[in-house]
């Protein structure tokens, strides 16, 4: 029954199409190539978060994308049926300690019912929060389990799932907490036996810091007196549904569910402490220990992070109910009132909140298979977006939503970035934005095709739209990535158009790129055919504003080769421009290719 309540709650969740962090992610299968790029696919922490989560996030999506690419509901069905499991185990677990099965279901249906599982249940990316919850109520069960038979076996159970948790979510430590809070108020005697678990904590909780350090500021830990807000800012949250999902004078009931229910578990708690029943405050604690992993992210507090604490309530609340249920009549009816408020506001929340994230999905994803409609259309073109505004590039567009499908040739107009602001958290806009000159040459060749974003599908306005008055051009950069539409700007016109991941070179070629500050050296990358290295080496020569580098030779052919060169003194300060020509000792035709092919360049850096 809880199941359903969940499934039939969060129904547009299950529905739900892919949508921010979720494209992040779904290219990774383009980057796990060999058993060495599988490795670091799947074990490379994420620098812009510090975190590392193989299971949750990694295999998931490396699993489920090979097979089922663009369709999103075998992923959302997974992430569902994983949840069905939870509320299986939270109410096994309630019933266990609480000796009454009537508390587990009761457990089961208000975790169920709370709206803060809305966006778990609604974007892939969450899915962390409820494997999370998967692990540490799985190795509760276990460690319970162990109290009652003592069996060995039992105890190696618990580690091997306590141990599995950490490949999930970095909240998995808190499980030495959970277990040992309710070892020293309930079971005394199993508390030595939970002493081990703080070790394995303590020890994953030193390497993540070495091996997954965190440099976004929103993840900066805030360990001072803000905590407590974040604390309260939470605890009103658990009680409360998102109330941009509801009308206005709905608040106002609202809070008083909020001071209600707050009261009547609090005191609840208090009077079972002083009748010596601590597992009231076991609840209560695991509560706040659920909390502990995010309650110093000030800047950073988010519903999803509720999805553990929101079970550790229902449990106390299921408690509170059932003693309820056994006393008085005004008790009973207390009980029933509070529980009907919390669910008449909780219900209705989460459901328009899932429905949010579906239309909200949708939409992101009548803008991908759009470009991917469009790709396919106009084959080997640019594709430019126009009407981008700033809800959608920090919604969609910063985590470059196409490349999973493989179509690498995605920009915004110039001009859009006068609607929308500088984010440098993702490195600015700019990276985002065609120039200018680059869009007026590749119109007046039919390179670039131009799509306005807005209600509906994507609408060509190739032949309509005008690049705006006054746009600088691009200025020269210190990497150019020879396969990039963009570096096309900067090279001279000897070169070949780009093929996959390079740019052939005829025996002469010639590009321009900022100029760096000093001591920082120019490296080259490229790829030299066999068929040139069949009688010698093939020599390379730069030269760099007029001044002439020492040769370099290419002994090994078919594989990327990088080659460092020194900058020659009096070459313009940085801000400048460089004028670099490339030159090799000869040319090679290739099969029936009739150019002549010097080289295969992959990139020039200067660093």
């Amino acid at each position: 029954m809880p199941s359903i309540l969940c499934l039939v709650m969060y129904w547009p969740g299950l529905l739900a199409w892919f949508q921010q962090d979720d494209f992040v992610w779904l290219n990774m299968p383009n980057q796990a190539h060999g058993w060495d790029g599988l490795l670091r696919t799947l074990f490379l922490p994420n620098p812009s978060q510090g975190s590392w989560r193989p299971l949750s996030e990694r295999v998931l999506f490396l699993a489920f994308g090979p097979i089922f690419g663009a369709d999103a509901l075998p992923y959302r069905i997974w992430v569902f049926l994983t949840q069905f499991a939870n509320l299986a185990l939270a109410a096994s677990i309630t019933t266990r300690l609480t000796r009454s099965r009537a508390a587990g279901f009761l457990a089961a249906v208000l975790w169920a019912a709370n709206s803060k599982l809305a966006v778990a249940m609604s974007w892939t990316s969450a899915y962390n929060q409820i494997l999370c919850g998967f692990f540490l109520l799985l190795a509760l069960h276990f460690f319970l389990r162990y109290r009652e038979t003592g069996a060995r076996r039992d105890y190696l159970l618990t580690w091997a799932v306590f141990l599995a948790g950490f490949l999930a979510m970095e909240s998995n430590v808190i499980f030495p907490l959970l277990a040992a809070t309710y070892a020293l108020l309930c079971a005394r005697k199993q508390f030595r036996s939970t002493l081990p678990f703080f070790a394995a904590s303590a020890l994953y909780g030193i390497l993540h810091l070495l091996l997954a350090p965190n440099h976004a500021p929103e993840y900066m830990l805030h360990i001072d007196g803000t905590m407590p807000a974040t604390l309260w800012t939470y605890w009103r949250r658990t009680f409360q549904p998102n109330l941009i999902f509801f009308w206005h004078s709905f608040r106002f009931w609202s809070a008083v569910e909020l001071a209600a229910a707050s009261v009547a578990l609090l005191a609840f708690t208090v009077w079972q402490a002083r009748q010596r029943r601590w597992l009231a405050l076991v609840f209560l604690a695991w509560y706040l220990i659920a909390l502990l992993p995010v309650i110093a992210l000030r800047d950073h507090i988010m519903d999803y992070y509720l999805t553990l604490p929101a079970m550790c309530l229902a449990m106390l609340a299921a408690l509170a109910l059932t003693c309820a249920w056994r006393a008085r009549l005004p008790w009973k009816a207390l009980g029933v009132v509070l529980a009907a408020g919390f669910l008449v506001q909780s219900l209705p929340g989460g459901r328009r909140e899932a429905n949010w994230y579906r239309r909200r999905s949708q939409a992101q994803e009548a803008i991908v298979m759009g470009v991917a409609q469009a790709h396919e259309l106009h084959p080997g073109k640019t594709i430019l977006l126009d009407g981008v505004d700033d809800d959608l590039f920090g919604q969609l567009i910063c985590d470059r939503p196409f490349l999973f499908l493989k179509i690498l040739d995605v920009y915004l107009t110039p001009g859009s970035q006068n609607r929308i602001a500088p984010h440098p958290e993702w490195g600015g806009v700019s990276n985002f934005i065609f120039p200018a000159d680059a869009t007026e040459r590749g119109l007046e060749h039919d390179q670039i095709v131009v799509y306005r974003v807005g209600p509906g599908p994507l609408r060509n306005i190739t032949h309509q739209f005008v690049v705006p008055a006054g746009l600088p051009g691009a200025p020269a950069p210190l990497s150019l990535d020879l396969a990039d539409p963009l570096a096309a700007g900067f090279l001279g016109p000897e070169w070949y158009g780009r093929e996959s991941g390079f740019r052939w070179m005829p025996r002469t070629a010639s590009l321009r790129m900022a100029a760096p500050p000093a001591g920082r050296k120019l490296y080259v990358t490229a790829i030299c055919p066999a068929a040139q290295l069949l009688k010698r080496p093939l020599e390379m020569t730069l030269t760099v504003d007029g001044v002439r580098l020492p040769p370099v030779e290419f002994t090994k052919g078919g594989v990327e080769t990088t080659f460092p060169f020194v900058l020659p003194q009096g070459a313009p300060a940085s801000g400048g421009d460089l004028h670099i020509t490339v030159e090799v000792s000869r040319t090679v035709r290739v099969g029936g290719d009739q150019r002549d092919l010097g080289l295969a360049v992959v990139r020039f850096e200067i660093k």
